[in-house]
């Protein structure tokens, strides 16, 4: 390899000089770096999709989790367009995946992400193939022709179909060595990702033809990175299961549909920003996402299932849409990163266990059209200081706020009549100061009640 030869301290100034700014550039900083620790740190951030400083209310982010810009609720209202959008070789973006005029009339703190296309309008899918396990399935929904080019300089192979939703699979293609491919795709019609196997070895986009979870697996690790081109529509059931090297994806504004298990346990993948056609987010969609530090929903999404982000414990913050009227069972559990979480008004559900184990939850806001707090609905956020509990609230479930022992107060105080308790658990291992504040005018109904007897010296009129 060719490479200059710095023979004196001026030259290498200016060498140095021009990797510390491209470094900047690509890191979206102005800091200054030392060199070498510096330049190490920061190259770094970089690859794993940081950046200094802290998001703001309206932080934009790149499809690597990279911040764009941010603005204050403040500044937003002052603006007249969106920020100009970031490039990328080999791909095109095709915008935000929020409006101006939405994040405007929404008005408060709100993630938005940058949606890209290749700039070929095909479909990438990049792997890193390991010794004896060179044999790969390729499987996707066709509604028309899709074209497989393999990469290695064999004849595609053609899969035709007329069902988005109905999987065709390739023939085991043979490489004739270990190594680094990248999959193109081109799809004449549009397509669908996913698996219609119930049998979860099967699942996800690459396989081999035999049923072996083991076997399997390596070639689901195989996937590194993809990138969406023309004519996707839909990430369907399992499309990317257990992809766990999968570390970024971009996705186009086509896709309208993200389902069940999609991403399940792509443990490195930290950011990813669904497009503004998407409406509803599939039970277990990010489960055990475990990297999975940052994520943009658009404003049309309605419907967020069970599980959907269980386990996804580097989650710090998440805005849901106004669209959102229920967060399924289990939808943040194990989030134990998650510190912030804004929940519309429209939300009149929120599951069993919802945000059970979320440690780091300092506050949450429970909308008015709540009428039931399920079980173990906030069982161990032990860091929720306070909570109020809107006067909609009819009943409160066993474990509710189980292991909560940081709240110092729960605020009943807009209540007209006693909620139901359904077990002395709802508060158990409530802390020894707690006060649970009710209308004056209700404190001895309130302590004579039901379960609610056994939390009577906690119980004060206000």
């Amino acid at each position: 390899m060719a490479y200059d030869k710095v023979v004196d301290s001026a030259s290498l100034d200016s060498k140095l000089t021009q990797v510390a700014d491209a470094i900047r550039t690509k890191g979206n900083t102005s800091a200054d770096l030392q060199f070498p620790s510096g330049f190490i740190s920061a190259i770094q951030a970089i690859q794993t999709g940081t950046t200094p400083g802290a998001p703001g209310d309206i932080t934009f982010y790149d499809y690597d989790g990279t911040i764009v810009t941010s603005w204050t609720l403040a500044e937003l209202a002052t603006k007249t367009a969106l920020p100009d959008y970031p490039s990328h070789d080999g791909l095109v973006c095709q915008g935000w995946n929020w409006s101006l005029a939405d994040l405007k009339t929404t008005n408060r703190k709100m993630n938005v992400g940058a949606m890209y296309i290749t700039d070929d309008g095909k479909t990438r899918i990049y792997i890193r193939l390991k010794e004896g396990r060179t044999s790969p399935m390729l499987g996707v929904c066709p509604n028309g022709t899709v074209t497989v080019d393999w990469g290695d300089g064999t004849t595609p192979d053609t899969l035709t179909g007329t069902d988005t939703s109905t999987v065709q699979w390739t023939p085991n293609h043979a490489y004739a060595a270990p190594g680094e491919y990248v999959i193109k795709l081109t799809v004449d019609g549009t397509m669908g990702l996913n698996s219609d196997s119930e049998d979860e070895s099967y699942s996800s986009i690459l396989r081999y033809s035999s049923g072996s979870d083991t076997r399997n697996s390596v070639y689901q690790n195989s996937v590194q990175k993809i990138e969406l081109g023309n004519g996707i529509t839909g990430i369907g059931n399992q499309a990317f299961r257990n992809c766990r090297s999968l570390a970024s994806i971009t996705i186009p504004s086509g896709v309208t549909s993200i389902e069940i298990s999609a991403f399940y346990y792509c443990c490195p993948l930290a950011s990813i920003t669904i497009p503004d056609g998407v409406t509803s987010i599939g039970d277990s969609a990010f489960s055990e996402c475990s990297s999975l530090a940052s994520i943009t929903i658009p404003n049309g999404v309605t419907s967020i299932g069970g599980s959907a982000f269980y386990n996804c414990r580097s989650l710090a913050s998440i805005t849901i849409p106004d669209g959102v009227t229920s967060i399924g069972r289990q939808t943040f559990y194990y989030c134990y990163s998650l510190e912030s979480i804004t929940i519309p008004d429209g939300v009149t559900d929120i599951g069993n266990y919802a945000f059970d184990d979320c440690v780091s939850l300092a506050s949450i806001t429970i909308p008015n059209g709540v009428t039931t707090i399920k079980s173990s609905a906030f069982a161990n956020c032990e860091s929720l200081a306070s909570i109020t509990i809107p006067n909609g609230v009819t009943s409160i479930k066993t474990y509710a706020f189980y292991y909560c022992g940081g709240i110092a107060f729960y605020d009943f105080s807009n209540h007209t009549s006693v909620p139901a308790l359904s077990s002395t658990t709802a508060f158990e291992e409530i802390a020894a100061d707690c006060q649970i504040r009710v209308p004056a005018a209700l404190v001895d109904t309130w302590k004579a009640a039901t379960n609610w007897s056994t939390y009577a010296s906690y119980i004060v009129g206000v």
